[in-house]
């Protein structure tokens, strides 16, 4: 890179730094090397206008957190009308559409099986809150987190939070597609390339008129809807409604209108939506209505000594969206009652219901009323300590979107002592 390039990339980082400055007073003050990434190789990529925007990424955090203004055009016209399935035809996608270099396919195994929490508030000055916890163990590694903001061309401008391991990063961009961390160590490169598909990994974000999603990780068998719409991955859903939903009620119509696929079988998900008008729901794909009032009376797990272990679920995948207005939190348990299938008790997973109580108690006996800076105490309430045996464990991220204000508060790795403060404008 030459001097005059570098020396861009300086002044375009003072901006940066200058405007994160001016986000509020509870901003925290963000020391920012301006050129960490500036000579490091982005090498499917050849088009100047991509290598400046991949090369202005920003480092928050020691390599953990970083910011990225997403520039290029990342096709979600092409995405959602190719009927994506896979986590690997996601990767794909990219590689095809979004680089301009071919590259072999890597083996993306993408174990989306993330524990997290949600919940929706009322501040006492009248803003809407959205709340959430981004949880996932990630082998208890570093990983590299990113806010990115986008602004398609017609769409809505939003900001969101995307979980970079999921197409192979990990601290200060060290890239592998290998989970294993020896194989990873041994393999490990820094190259921006995979940087665009960034829009595509995100977890929860919030669009221009003050919508905002999150996903949420669900035992059980994976959502594969078949209504001959046109289907959507779960991250590439999230990035479908955070371009075009401006309210809850208008996401609920998109989201009927659209088959969701959840990629390889690794669970299932659902989402929490909130808007800043006040309105919020969760989105669960459940059994049709032949095996919802079916029960499955013989359908018993024995342990070795003969005593019921549990209930199998039925040889059947969630098809059908069921639309939940009266409920203010959410983690990783089906809140449809529709998912009881046994009339000798039910067998829907209660993964993340401590969590869910807590938050559920801290809401009621306020009147869902709480601060900014109670909303996030409360994700500190129900965060998540590195677990070398829980895979959902470990908070990467918790993030208080102010969806009347169109900001963002975030705070990584459990350090709420240190919170990014975000606007989508």
């Amino acid at each position: 890179m030459n001097m005059k390039k570098v020396i861009g990339l300086f002044f375009l980082s003072l901006i940066v730094v200058v405007a994160f400055a001016a986000c509020g007073d509870d901003a925290a003050d963000i020391d920012i090397n301006t050129c960490k990434y500036a000579n490091v190789p982005a090498s499917l990529i050849s088009d100047p206008a991509k290598l400046k925007m991949l090369h202005s990424i920003q480092d928050l955090d020691d390599g953990r957190f970083f910011y990225l203004d997403y520039t290029a055009d990342y096709k979600l016209d092409i995405v959602s009308e190719a009927n994506i399935t896979t986590n690997d035809g996601l990767v794909g996608f990219v590689l095809k559409y979004l680089c301009d270099a071919s590259a072999p396919q890597a083996n993306a195994k993408l174990n989306y099986d993330a524990g997290c929490s949600a919940f929706a508030a009322t501040t006492p000055d009248g803003s809407r809150v959205m709340g959430r916890n981004f949880d996932y163990s990630h082998g208890n590694e570093p990983i590299a987190a990113a806010l990115v903001r986008t602004a398609p061309a017609g769409k809505l401008k939003s900001i969101c939070l995307v979980d970079g391991y999921w197409i192979g990063y990990r601290q200060n961009l060290y890239h592998c597609f290998s989970p294993d961390v020896k194989e990873f160590n041994k393999k490990k490169v820094q190259d921006l390339s995979y940087v665009m598909g960034f829009p595509y990994l995100l977890m929860d974000g919030m669009n221009e008129a003050g919508f905002a999603i999150c996903v949420l990780h669900l035992d059980g068998k994976p959502t594969q809807q078949t209504n001959a719409h046109t289907k959507l991955t779960t991250t590439v859903l999230m990035r479908y409604l955070l371009d075009n939903a401006h309210s809850v009620d208008e996401a609920i119509t998109m989201v009927k209108q659209l088959d969701l696929h959840v990629p390889d079988g690794n669970g299932n998900y659902h989402f929490f939506v909130a808007d800043a008008t006040g309105r919020h729901a969760v989105l669960e794909y459940v059994w049709d209505a032949e095996h919802r009032d079916a029960r499955f009376i013989d359908d018993e797990i024995y342990d070795g000594n003969g005593k019921i272990a549990g209930f199998s679920y039925p040889d059947v995948k969630p098809n059908t969206l069921d639309v939940m207005t009266d409920r203010h939190c959410v983690s990783n348990f089906y809140l449809s009652p529709t998912m009881d299938c046994s009339a000798k008790g039910a067998i829907r997973s209660q993964h993340g219901k401590t969590r869910y109580d807590i938050m559920d108690f801290v809401l009621t006996q306020n009147n869902d009323c709480l601060t900014e800076a109670r909303a996030m105490n409360l994700l500190n309430d129900v965060s998540q300590a590195e677990s070398p045996t829980d895979v959902t464990s470990h908070t990467q991220w918790s993030v208080v979107y102010n969806l009347s204000e169109r900001k963002a508060t975030v705070c990584v790795n459990r350090n709420y002592d240190k919170p990014f403060t975000f606007y989508v404008k």
